[in-house]
């Protein structure tokens, strides 16, 4: 096996050339090449349906422009008058962390 690189220096990453088979060694007398198998990875049902979930939760916007719209409207024209109280405890709720987490 050779090693090149700077071996000394932090995060350096050297080269190595001429490492053993992954396959094992052969027997003596053996004329056959040794297998090199590769890795592999399994996933899970569970992780796949996270991963199509997310890229699915990817492509909806943040913001519905629809909506901002339906409300500019109505501000513009005075006709948006939401509940104060509604609202104030909605805030309330909404950055007050539940029973047990205080």
């Amino acid at each position: 096996m050779k090693v090149t690189g700077n071996t000394g220096a932090i995060g350096a990453t050297p080269a190595v050339t001429g490492g053993k088979p992954s396959g094992g060694a052969q027997p003596a007398g053996s004329t056959s090449p040794a297998t090199v198998q590769g890795d592999a990875v399994s996933v899970s049902s569970s992780a796949h349906f996270m991963a199509v979930a997310q890229a699915e939760l990817a492509r909806i916007p943040d913001i519905r422009t629809e909506k901002v719209e339906a409300i500019k409207a109505k501000i513009e024209s005075d006709d948006y008058n939401p509940d104060g109280d509604a609202v104030a405890e909605g805030l309330v709720r909404e950055h007050t962390p539940p029973p047990g987490d205080r």
